[in-house]
C-alpha cells in the first residue's frame, strides 16, 4: 500500500464531538469536551488541542500529551496521566459544534499531526539546544504561517528563551528581571496566535509580559484573557497576584528595624 493509501485508510480529522466523563472517580481529569473543531475543554482549567488518525485520539493540553484509543463512545487512555482510565460519552449533554468549515477544520488537523510528529523527533530540551534557525524552529515557524496556533504559541516561547539569553538562562536562578521594552516580533507571533482565535495566547501574551518586568501588562493581558474564556489565564493571574504579594512581604521585611536581642543586666 501507497503512503498515499494508507493516509487515507487512517483518515485525520478533528471532527470527535462530545462530552466525556471519566468513569472513575480516581482519575485526574474529570471530563474532556470536543467541539468538533480541534479545540477541547479539559475540565475547566483550560483548552487543549486534538487530532484523531483512525482509532487513535492525540490531546494537547499544554506542554505535555494524552494519548487515546477510542472504542465506540469511550476514550481509553493510553499515555501517562491518562493510562488506565476510561472516559465516556455522556449522551444527553450537548457540546456546542464550532465545525463551521470542516475543510479548513480538516487543514488544521493535518497541521497538528505534523506538529505532533516533529514533537516525537526528541525531547523539548533537546530541541531547545539545537539553536536559533534550527530545523525544529523553522519547523514551527512554517506551521505557526500555515494557521496553527498551538505552533505560534511555541515558536514565541522559543524567540523569547533567544531574547533572554538562550538556553543557559533557564538555569540562571540569580538572574534579576529588568523591566525593559518588549520584542515587536515576539508580540507579533503571539498577537498571531490570538488573531486565529486561540485564547490561550493571552495567557503566553501576560507570561511574556512577566519575563520582561512589565507586571502591569502582565496582569491586564491575564485579566482580558479570562474575560474572554481562558482558563490558563486564571490560573496565571492567581499565581501572578502571590508572586506579588510574596514580593510585598519581603520588600517590608527588608526595611523593617532589627529586633534587638538579649535582656537587660543590673
Amino acid at each position: 500500500m501507497s503512503n498515499a493509501s494508507k493516509l487515507f485508510a487512517q483518515k485525520i480529522t478533528n471532527e470527535l464531538q462530545g462530552y466525556f466523563k471519566a468513569s472513575s472517580d480516581t482519575a485526574m481529569y474529570d471530563y474532556f469536551a470536543f467541539d468538533g473543531n480541534g479545540r477541547v475543554d479539559i475540565m475547566g482549567m483550560g483548552n487543549g488541542y486534538y487530532f484523531q488518525k483512525g482509532d487513535s485520539l492525540i490531546v494537547y493540553p499544554d506542554k505535555s500529551i494524552f494519548k487515546f484509543v477510542i472504542k465506540g463512545d469511550k476514550l481509553y487512555g493510553a499515555s501517562e496521566w491518562v493510562n488506565g482510565y476510561v472516559w465516556e460519552k455522556v449522551k444527553d449533554t450537548t457540546i456546542e459544534t464550532l465545525r463551521t468549515d470542516p475543510e479548513a477544520s480538516e487543514r488544521i488537523a493535518g497541521l497538528l499531526y505534523q506538529y505532533y510528529n516533529i514533537k516525537k523527533g526528541g525531547s523539548e530540551l533537546s530541541q531547545l539546544f539545537e539553536g536559533p534557525d534550527s530545523t525544529y524552529e523553522n519547523t514551527l515557524k512554517n506551521l505557526c504561517d500555515s494557521g496553527l496556533s498551538k505552533a505560534c504559541l511555541d515558536y514565541a516561547g522559543l524567540k523569547t528563551l533567544e531574547d533572554m539569553g538562550g538556553v543557559a538562562a533557564l538555569f540562571d536562578s540569580k538572574k534579576q528581571i529588568k523591566k525593559r521594552a518588549p520584542n515587536e516580533e515576539i508580540l507579533e507571533i503571539i498577537y498571531n496566535a490570538i488573531e486565529l482565535g486561540d485564547t490561550n495566547g493571552y495567557e503566553v501574551l501576560g507570561g511574556y509580559y512577566a519575563s520582561i518586568g512589565d507586571l502591569q501588562m502582565a496582569r491586564e493581558s491575564f485579566e482580558l484573557g479570562e474575560e474572554l474564556g481562558c482558563g490558563k489565564c486564571s490560573m496565571a493571574l492567581f499565581s501572578l497576584e502571590l508572586e506579588e504579594e510574596a514580593r510585598k512581604l519581603e520588600a517590608k521585611n527588608k526595611t523593617a528595624p532589627a529586633k534587638k536581642s538579649g535582656a537587660k543586666t543590673k
